[in-house]
């Protein structure tokens, strides 16, 4: 990996991350010169099982993710590690599990259950919480190794608690944060102020990433972009195939095979065929 995600973030502010969650996503993002990726458990479950973001994605899931399409971005990873799998031992097994698989970041979260399903979800106590920053951040190889402290507690105790509960993850060693929420402004001002690692953020509509930078961000994770986009162009492609019988009014749109071979690099194989003696 030719750059760090801390140097990527470095250089570039506001980081625009977009979710990846197959080959194809992965390599697009890699074709169109973004400078690290984000694989989230949200577009995992809908990719690999057509589920909910609910918790039913385990570490063997994201871990799998990770190590098919790390290589194939061919940048920095930012996984989502849910709240680890567990207690403090299950974080830092989880972290070593990430960081072998080849991501280079992981964000930790402090709500034990209701995520998508309820308003207001079920949050660990703080102390528990940071406890759990510490132990990801212990179990780590190398400090290149992003631990990103994330609250889920924005609707459960308010945008202050939520800023009071990640400037504890920093204090316990988190390398940078994320509030999952709207912050007002007072809040926001005050989570710019007192952050002395980057702030985390997922894109929030209406906003641009630029807007998101203006407000005090330093990475914007498009997390839905990608599996958004493909539901909406495969049902759009679908519903002519279902309704014409045929696809040939799409044609255009679609591209030809030829064109899906050559972005998927079969002029390469074909010369590393001819290489090895396996074509004329």
């Amino acid at each position: 990996m030719a750059r760090t995600l801390k140097q990527a973030i470095d250089e570039h502010r506001p980081l625009v991350v977009p979710s990846i969650y197959d080959g194809i996503s992965a390599l697009l993002v890699r074709d169109l010169g973004f400078h690290a990726a984000y694989i989230g458990s949200y577009a995992t479950g809908a990719a690999k099982y057509g589920v909910p973001d609910i918790g039913y994605i385990g570490l063997e899931d994201m871990a799998d993710q990770v190590r098919r399409l790390a290589p194939v971005a061919g940048v920095p990873i930012i996984v989502d590690g849910e709240g680890g799998w567990g207690n403090p031992l299950h974080v830092a097994r989880s972290v070593q599990v990430l960081e072998r698989a080849g991501a280079a970041a992981t964000h930790i979260e402090d709500h034990v259950f209701g995520k998508h399903l309820i308003g207001k979800s079920h949050i660990l106590p703080v102390g528990q919480a940071v406890d759990k920053i510490k132990a990801a951040v212990d179990a780590r190889d190398s400090t290149n190794f992003m631990i990103i402290g994330r609250t889920d507690s924005f609707l459960t105790e308010g945008p202050a608690a939520a800023v009071d509960r990640v400037l504890a993850y920093q204090e316990a060693g988190a390398d940078g944060v994320f509030v999952a929420g709207y912050l007002d402004a007072e809040n926001q001002s005050r989570l710019r102020a007192e952050a002395r690692v980057p702030i985390f953020t997922v894109d929030l509509p209406t906003r641009s990433a630029a807007d998101h930078g203006a407000e005090g961000a330093d990475v914007v994770l498009y997390y839905a972009l990608a599996h958004q986009a493909a539901i909406n162009g495969i049902r759009a492609a679908l519903e002519v195939l279902a309704r014409e019988g045929s696809t040939t009014s799409i044609e255009k749109e679609l591209g030809s095979v030829v064109d899906l071979d050559a972005f998927l690099g079969i002029g390469p194989a074909r010369e590393k065929a001819r290489k090895y003696g396996l074509l004329d």
